[in-house]
Parts: C-alpha cells; structure tokens; sequence
C-alpha cells in the first residue's frame, strides 16, 4: 500500500500520512510532481499513459505520479523517471519551474536536461505504452488536452520553454 504525506494550504505538511486514493477533507492536499526530460538536442520526452491507467488512459503527457511519504518533490521526480521511464536524472541537475495548486494537490513541475536516446528509456508497462521525443510547442500541446492542470500552471510551462505559440483559449 503506497502512503502519502497530507500538506495543509500553506504546503506544510500534516504529519498525517494516508494510504493513496485516501478522499481528503478540503483542507488538505497532496504533492505530485511533473518531469520535464530535456535531451541535449532540446526535446522532450513524453510518454503515452498506459491503457490500463484509471484516469486519462492513452493520452500523452510527461513523466508525473505522487510523492511518496517522507519524500519531497525532486525525490519523487527522480523516483518516478527511475520507475516509468528507466532513467537515472542526477539530483544536482534538478531544477523546481514552479508549484501550482488545484484540487486538492500541489503540483510541482521540475526540469533536467541530460544526454539520453529513447534507447536508454525502459518502460514501466503497467503506467506507459510508448515513448517519444516532442519539440517544445508539441509539448505545449499535449500538456493542453490535460482538464485538471490549470490555465496558470500552462502559462508557467509557457513562459519557462520559452514558446511564442500560446495556449489556445
């Protein structure tokens, strides 16, 4: 059973751990995390949701997945590329774009370029079904067709890749 931390509005955690999928009272959030995986050519990875995925399956979208308990958010980046992609991001490369807030979870998007080919990529079956490598602006529009990302975490995403090609509205 995966535990996670319970944080309160001001991002401080609880001291209340619950099992994941726990119903939260409206006062109380989870971390998640969002990898940006930059290869040294500027693209990104994105990963197709596996099919089997409760929520979203099939859609495109970058490495993500809760913290764990007792783990903050680069630690669980890290641990989550390590699970779903099979890829080893070094901790002193990390770095925090932002952390958003809405419905009931902080999101915090980090960021890492590193030399890696989809060949270094391994592929966790059970939460990704195909991998590929996505120029800025696509990413951009994958991340669009996601409903519970905010319009200000897409407007962050925007403005940190440096895209002159906006969000539709």
């Amino acid at each position: 059973m995966e535990l996670i931390d319970v944080y309160d509005a001001d991002f401080k955690k609880t001291g209340k751990t619950v099992p994941r999928g726990t119903a939260l009272s409206e006062d109380e959030y989870v971390l998640c995390v969002h990898v940006l995986i930059q290869d040294m050519e500027g693209r990104f990875l994105v990963q197709k949701r596996s099919e089997k995925k409760r929520n979203l399956p099939g859609h495109w979208d970058v490495t993500a997945g809760a913290a764990d308990a007792g783990e903050d958010g680069c630690t669980a980046a890290i641990r989550e590329a390590r699970e779903e992609v099979g890829l080893e991001l070094p901790p002193e490369k990390m770095q925090l774009i932002f952390r958003d807030c809405i419905h009931g979870s902080f999101y915090e998007a980090w960021h890492v370029q590193l030399p890696f080919t989809l060949e270094d990529c391994t592929m966790q079956e059970s939460e990704v079904q195909e991998l590929r490598l996505a120029q800025p602006e696509e990413l951009l529009r994958i991340l669009e067709d996601f409903p519970y990302r905010s319009e200000e975490y897409k407007r962050k995403i925007e403005s940190f890749l440096g895209v002159e090609e906006p969000f539709s509205v």
